[in-house]
């Protein structure tokens, strides 16, 4: 085998048959059998692994296909008969780049939104991650949010609340250690060469112009009135719930600029109070409260001992009953949720699933808790919000399907 192909590779002379053993020219076809057996060996070989390869291609190419399809989503008929006074949607928990199906969710907004045109788009925080902007010229604005939602119909208003990774949970601690990023510089002034991660970069003129849609509010609460044609107005109050979470207070994270340390946590139920009055005299017809924080919920925040978050939040529950609010909408889950209590008039509306989601979160959940739950979803999505008839529609919508994975009829507050 070895002559043969030195002779074919160098052009050597042949040797003479005549002086071939016939020991030799078994041997000879011997090898030459087991050449030819050897080469079949290999072509298969190299068929099959050819084969394997473009099998994973396939494998992939229809992995990316069905990521990435477009969901052609069909507007259910009953719309066509039911004019909207008012049309907007939920979305929490998303700025990751257009990563952990951030895209996809915003694909699907855009597709709904061919069908209900949202007048606003609400974020219940967490807007960007993994710590918030570190300034106002930071990139990661146009990747988590302007490169993100590009659908024609979602060029509106978006109104932000802060969560806790927009003060700056998860921040990089060599960022601190370096002296790349302040850590507690003493004014905005000292951030002008410098990082300095703060939730306030999201609240400047700055940014704002960066992309006009953009509306944020942090450290207080702000009430928006919207017209709800004959059904009267709705005021959604803004709330920035951070300052209410005990265990922030003692995070590296709180002093960076205009953190959580700086936040009276008593002037902003101060200044909750004093809304939810000037709304009740005023005549509106419906209140919605958002924030980042749930007050109640069946996701990690809330169920496990060590991270109830729910606790810090419970002196709102007697407001939202006197004060005839109709939902409290947040994030900090990674979810979809929607709860309601028999004792309770309010709808608790947790919309926290806008790219990361805690796949099988409620699989352990008693049979007791799922009684108050009308809809709970660990997939990614959004909540579509429609008034119309004196009645508020919730739409939940998900990755997994095309129409609506639950929707609930909300009537106003006696």
């Amino acid at each position: 085998m070895g002559t043969q192909a030195l002779c074919t590779e160098y052009d050597l002379e042949e040797e003479d048959p005549f002086f071939t053993s016939d020991v030799e020219k078994v041997g000879r076809s011997r090898n030459t059998y087991e050449h030819q057996l050897r080469k079949r060996r290999l072509v298969l070989g190299v068929a099959i692994g050819v084969g394997s390869v473009a099998l994973v291609a396939l494998i992939i190419g229809l992995a990316w296909a069905m990521g990435h399809r477009k969901l052609d989503y069909i507007c259910p008929s009953a719309y066509d008969t039911t004019r909207p006074n008012l049309v907007f949607f939920v979305v929490g928990d998303w700025g990751r780049s257009g990563n952990a199906n951030q895209r996809r969710v915003a694909r699907l907004m855009g597709d709904v939104a061919e069908c209900l045109p949202p007048e606003f788009i609400i974020s219940t925080g967490d807007n960007f991650y993994p710590s918030g902007l570190s300034s106002p010229q930071d990139p990661l604005f146009d990747a988590s949010f302007s490169q993100v939602y590009t659908g024609p119909r979602m060029q509106v208003p978006w109104y932000a609340v802060m969560g806790n990774h927009d003060y700056g949970d998860n921040v990089d601690a060599s960022l601190l250690n370096s002296g790349r990023c302040l850590a507690a510089p003493p004014s905005a002034e000292a951030c002008t060469s410098r990082c300095c991660i703060s939730p306030w970069w999201q609240t400047v003129p700055d940014l704002a112009a960066r992309d006009l849609r953009w509306n944020a509010t942090m450290g207080g609460v702000l009430t928006r009135r919207f017209k709800l044609g004959v059904a009267g107005t709705l005021d959604i109050l803004f709330m920035d719930t951070n300052p209410f979470i005990q265990s922030y207070q003692n995070r590296s994270w709180s002093s960076f600029l205009r953190g959580v340390s700086s936040q009276d946590s008593q002037a902003i139920q101060a200044q909750l109070q004093t809304q939810l009055n000037a709304s009740v005299a005023s005549g509106s017809s419906w209140r919605l409260v958002v924030g980042h924080h749930p007050v109640r919920s069946y996701g990690k925040h809330c169920m496990e001992d060590d991270k109830n978050n729910c606790d810090d939040m419970q002196f709102m529950r007697p407001w939202l009953r006197s004060y005839r609010v109709a939902a409290y909408i947040n994030g900090h889950e990674h979810d979809q949720q929607l709860l309601k209590y028999p004792e309770d008039q309010v709808y608790y509306v947790v919309s926290g699933a806008g790219s990361d989601t805690r796949e099988g979160e409620f699989d352990s959940l008693l049979p007791e808790k799922r009684a108050n739950a009308l809809f709970l979803s660990d997939a990614q999505g959004f909540l579509a919000v429609v008034f119309a008839g004196g009645t508020m529609r919730l739409h939940f919508y998900t990755i997994r399907q095309r129409g609506p994975a639950y929707t609930a009829t909300v009537n106003r507050p006696a």
